[in-house]
């Protein structure tokens, strides 16, 4: 009887034991799912509601595999529907600027960073500069027009209506650097 007692003790044992592991092997992942989370909480903190939906809809835009991640491929294709030709170092380096897989959270992350720390206003206007084949600081009204109704996401009627009510256009030209700082700064700045 003493044997019995002392199976019945160690059965009790391995099943304690396995009933303990999956408690275990749940905790872990708790625990890392409050660390993932902790990360992008404070990276979501840095938008309001309106920005972070803006960036998922460019993220979707990006991501032409529609995998949840952007890597060399999509950016070629992006590079391609602008009309130009892409260019695999740069294309190399743009990947690179993220510390792993470029999913939407890292790519959050990138935006965070370049707006409140680095130079964003820059990088817009380097973006605007990549169209301004005479280097005047200014682009033609009807051509952004058409960049925004043909290209990547498409915007609305109304959604140019919107855009133009605030775009710095006189003649017929959109002031780009005008137009950045009004994106970056307001235009209560420029005032």
């Amino acid at each position: 009887m003493g044997e019995d007692s002392d199976k019945k003790k160690e059965k009790k044992s391995k099943k304690k034991d396995k009933e303990d592991a999956p408690a275990e092997e749940e905790a872990a992942p708790k625990s890392e799912a409050k660390k993932a989370t902790k990360a992008p909480s404070n990276v979501f903190a840095l938008f309001n509601q309106a920005q972070i939906q803006e960036f998922k809809e460019a993220f979707g835009l990006m991501d032409c595999d529609r995998d949840g991640i952007i890597n060399a491929a999509d950016l070629q294709g992006i590079w391609s529907q602008t009309g130009r030709e892409p260019e695999s170092k740069v294309i190399d380096e743009m990947i690179a600027e993220s510390p792993g897989q470029l999913n939407f959270t890292h790519f959050l992350n990138l935006f965070g960073e370049k707006m409140h720390g680095t130079d964003p206003e820059q990088t817009l206007k380097n973006a605007f500069a990549m169209f301004d084949s005479d280097k005047s600081g200014l682009l033609d009204e009807a051509y952004v027009k058409e960049l925004l109704t043909t290209v990547g996401d498409q915007f609305s009627k109304d959604e140019i209506k919107m855009t133009w009510k605030e775009a710095p256009i006189e003649g017929g030209k959109l002031d780009y650097v005008k137009f950045v700082q009004y994106i970056k700064r307001g235009k209560e700045e420029d005032a």
